[in-house]
C-alpha cells in the first residue's frame, strides 16, 4: 500500500508542489490567517523580565555580593570573579535602560 502511495505521489509532483505552495501562501495572508494580537506573548515576556529583574533577582544579587564580601573578608577573593559578578549585576538591572539608550541612539 505504501509503495502505491509513494508511486502515486511521485507521479503527481508537478501538481502537488504548486498546490502545497498555494495553500501555504493562502494561509499566510493576513485575512485568512486571522492574525491575533501579541498580548499573550508580551505577557509571558513581561513576566520573565519581572523574574529576571524583580525581587528574586535582587535577592540573588544580594547573596552574590555577600558572597564576595565573605571572600574578601577571608582573603580569598579573586578580583576577576568579583569584577565579573559586579558587571553582571549592573547589566542585569540596567538592561532596560541600556536597551532604551541603544534604541534612542539608533533613532527608533
Amino acid at each position: 500500500m505504501l509503495k502505491h502511495l509513494t508511486t502515486w505521489l511521485s507521479s503527481r509532483k508537478h501538481i502537488l508542489v504548486p498546490a502545497v505552495l498555494a495553500s501555504v501562501a493562502f494561509a499566510l495572508t493576513p485575512d485568512v490567517a486571522h492574525a491575533q494580537s501579541a498580548a499573550p506573548v508580551e505577557g509571558i515576556l513581561n513576566w520573565f523580565v519581572g523574574v529576571l529583574q524583580g525581587n528574586v533577582a535582587r535577592s540573588v544579587a544580594i547573596i552574590a555580593v555577600c558572597f564576595l564580601g565573605f571572600l574578601f573578608l577571608t582573603g580569598r577573593m579573586a578580583w576577576q570573579m568579583a569584577f565579573s559578578i559586579i558587571v553582571g549585576i549592573a547589566i542585569i538591572f540596567g538592561a532596560g535602560e541600556l536597551v532604551d539608550a541603544m534604541k534612542s541612539s539608533a533613532g527608533v
